[in-house]
């Protein structure tokens, strides 16, 4: 189970290879990776099932980054990674201004992204995004949910899956982050806002990070839904001008509850936020009510 209990040992190993000690690191987060901060640095453990191969082509896609110049948060560059203790992939970064006092804003969002989709495709081998698929083997997965309710989310699936495959995407495919938000953005201690957590990087069409965007504006208290008109100004095209965009949106908030029907263990609030999500969508809430963030 992936649990503080067993990242705690794989954070000490790091750190005695960096002949540091772990005894002052502070958990940042525990769900999808654990993320540990020790000093200087932030430590990322993957869980098992990410994989090393996985890891390698981040690591590639974040230095291909950086040699660009794009303002992204980088690696500890004197430690070759990824490194794999307990078979966990790890990676060591360094540690930015979190901007809890100053957090990225919408616009400063819009404009990073659309610096990124402006990028060639990087020479690493990255997955082609298959949302598709992803969320019917999440929904497989999960052991939070009933019977019933993982019949409603194949269901709605099933009808997103044929409009997504005739969709037609207008901006074309690119190297997309694939989970751009405020909290995945971070501030280098001059205040220059940088992209952070690149695991889902993909190539894909860029409407998904748009879509990806649009959904926290409505879905989250930050950044607010007025925001959105601001991250799209910074980005230079509206993507609610086109016909796929409140069906993207959908297929976006369905792969958002299955990855968290997968990730969250029964009795935890992650659960509980899960089936008030999938309560919603049973209810037809299509008015934006809004989630906690897990």
């Amino acid at each position: 189970m992936f649990v503080e209990a067993r990242t705690r040992p794989v954070l000490a190993e790091v750190c005695r290879r960096l002949d540091m000690s772990d005894a002052g690191a502070s958990l940042l987060r525990h769900h999808t990776n654990a993320v540990y901060a020790v000093g200087d640095m932030v430590v990322k453990i993957a869980p098992v099932e990410f994989g090393l191969e996985r890891t390698r082509a981040v690591v590639a896609v974040v230095q291909w980054l950086a040699a660009r110049g794009f303002p992204t948060v980088c690696l500890i560059p004197w430690l070759p990674q990824p490194l794999l203790i307990s078979e966990h992939a790890v990676t060591v970064w360094q540690r930015l201004d979190p901007a809890y006092d100053s957090p990225v804003t919408a616009a400063e969002l819009g404009a990073l992204l659309g610096e990124l989709h402006a990028l060639p495709a990087p020479p690493v081998d990255l997955p082609t995004l298959q949302p598709i698929d992803n969320i019917r083997r999440s929904l497989q997965r999960s052991t939070i949910i009933s019977a019933e309710d993982r019949d409603l989310l194949l269901q709605h699936l099933e009808s997103l899956a044929t409009r997504w495959f005739e969709m037609g995407f207008p901006r074309g495919m690119s190297l997309i982050q694939s989970d751009p938000q405020t909290r995945n953005a971070l501030r280098r201690f001059d205040g220059t806002p940088v992209l952070a957590d690149w695991d889902g990087a993909a190539i894909g069409p860029r409407e998904w990070d748009l879509a990806t965007v649009a959904v926290h504006c409505r879905r989250f208290t930050q950044p607010a839904p007025a925001a959105f008109a601001d991250f799209t100004a910074a980005y230079g095209w509206d993507v609610t001008s086109w016909q796929g965009f409140e069906d993207l949106c959908q297929l976006r908030e369905l792969q958002m509850i299955a990855t968290n029907a997968r990730k969250s263990r029964p009795g935890t609030e992650a659960a509980t936020e899960v089936h008030r999500r999938i309560a919603g969508l049973r209810q037809g809430d299509r008015d934006f009510g809004q989630w906690q963030i897990l």
